[in-house]
């Protein structure tokens, strides 16, 4: 930890894909969240890097 080598937990690409999908095919968040079996704040963040993402190409 000290040398800065801990990196935390890894995304679940998996999920991502599957909540980027259905909020992409117009779920609400809270229908996204219950689909994809996460939270509210977990679909809350991640559709708001996958639009910063989008939003830099």
């Amino acid at each position: 930890k000290s040398a800065g080598l801990y990196r935390g937990r890894k995304p679940n690409a998996k999920v991502h894909e599957q909540i980027i999908a259905l909020k992409g095919g117009g779920c609400s968040i809270a229908e996204t969240a219950r689909l994809a079996g996460v939270s509210v704040s977990q679909v809350k963040r991640v559709w708001s890097q996958y639009l910063a993402a989008k939003a830099d190409v």
